[in-house]
């Protein structure tokens, strides 16, 4: 497959979000925006994690092209974080408070790096095949995106493209240093932990947003927002039923063949967003 010779290369957009972007960026709809703000706002600490609980076990890694795609994980995890950082600071001039999610963020996190190396890997592992999901739904479906500003949306598009490029890796280290059956039931018991909390500080997030925007009872807003995650082509409807297949035995991330879509979006990144 193209994934063997494709290099995971750390792209360096340097996205910047003037003051006067509308905060309802995507289709003008509070919930459906706060939606993928609330997701931004665990970014930066959430990828540090990723990276620290992957970069933990580099030296058992023997594997050349693992170990170079160790370096390209980090290295996109690491502008992913950065850029949503820049994309926070956005959040928070518009006066959305954006710190006290960050605070449970940074507070859960830290609680989570309490947990035993291997387990912190498999939360990573799980997280990661939650962002392919939801990578895979970016790419594919350009009704995810659409109504959305343009700035936005890019940035979304660039951090699913580098997702999807980088979905096996932490799965690889994993099965490197747990494999067998413990790995096995270590990944699975931690992907059920990691789905009740990700969907829920989902909602939390989406909830505290709404409410900071004076748009709590928006319901109108909120039906739009439901038909956009669990409609016919919802966002959050293709990621849940793709968690799933996490727990076959003989699961792994590149059983959903997405070359041809990463492909497609790597001419994209460099017509579109390299070239300014």
């Amino acid at each position: 497959a193209m994934s063997d010779t494709q290099k995971i290369t750390p792209r360096d957009p340097g996205f910047s979000f003037a003051d006067d972007l509308p905060v309802y960026w995507h289709s003008g709809d509070p919930a459906i925006s706060h939606f993928y703000n609330g997701l931004s706002l665990t970014f930066p600490e959430g990828e540090r994690f990723f990276v620290d609980s992957v970069r933990h076990f580099a030296d058992q890694i023997t594997d050349p092209k693992l170990k170079s795609d160790v370096r390209g994980f980090a290295g996109q995890e690491a502008i992913h974080s950065r850029e949503h950082v820049v994309y926070n600071q956005y959040l928070a001039k518009q006066g959305l408070e954006p710190e006290k999610i960050e605070r449970m963020v940074t507070f859960g996190l830290r609680m989570g790096r309490k947990l035993p190396k291997k387990t912190q890997l498999a939360i990573t592992c799980a997280l990661e095949h939650y962002t392919a999901l939801f990578a895979e739904a970016i790419l594919e479906n350009p009704k995810v995106m659409e109504g959305a500003h343009p700035q936005f949306a890019n940035l979304w598009r660039w951090h699913a493209l580098e997702e999807s490029e980088h979905k096996a890796v932490a799965f690889d280290v994993f099965k490197t240093v747990d494999p067998g059956f413990r790995g096995y039931l270590r990944r699975t018991i931690s992907m059920t932990l990691t789905t009740i909390n990700f969907n829920l500080s989902a909602l939390g997030n989406q909830v505290y947003l709404m409410k900071k925007s004076g748009e709590l009872t928006n319901w109108r807003s909120w039906a739009r927002s439901m038909s956009h995650l669990w409609g016919r082509d919802g966002v959050w409807r293709h990621v849940i039923k793709g968690v799933f297949s996490y727990y076959r035995p003989s699961f792994h991330p590149n059983d959903r063949d997405t070359d041809a879509l990463v492909a497609k979006w790597r001419t994209w990144y460099a017509a579109d967003i390299q070239s300014g």
